[in-house]
């Protein structure tokens, strides 16, 4: 067990979701760790080779799949409704729909000014 850097948990090098040796190296709490795997997809651009979208909303962090990827993760799963949003930094306002989110959490207050709101739902028509 270790103080992890960023917050008050304490840390571990036991394997939690095949991460424990990089929580070690790094000395970051499983929640830490997540949320900076989450801090990469905004450095990274806000998606990835996959067609996934991060999508940040009234400080909740989101993510798209696609219709190949299939499902999201059970858990944190939004539903199979229309969800449409819109980007933020976006000039056109272009409005994109999408049939699978997944819900990563409330961005913990350390890592807000990092990941800023990138996206707002857009109302339905």
């Amino acid at each position: 067990m270790f103080q992890c850097k960023l917050c008050p948990n304490k840390g571990t090098n036991r394997q939690i979701r095949g991460v424990g040796a990089r929580m070690a190296a790094y000395r970051v709490c499983s929640s830490c760790d997540f949320w900076l795997m989450c801090l990469g997809y905004a450095m990274l651009g806000d998606h990835d080779p996959d067609g996934r979208r991060a999508l940040r909303i009234g400080g909740i962090h989101y993510l798209t799949w696609t219709d190949e990827q299939g499902f999201p993760p059970e858990i944190g799963y939004v539903g199979n409704g229309e969800h449409r949003y819109f980007l933020l930094n976006d000039p056109t306002g272009t409005v994109h729909v999408t049939r699978r989110l997944w819900l990563m959490g409330t961005i913990p207050e350390a890592f807000r000014d990092r990941m800023p709101d990138n996206a707002a739902f857009a109302p339905t028509t």
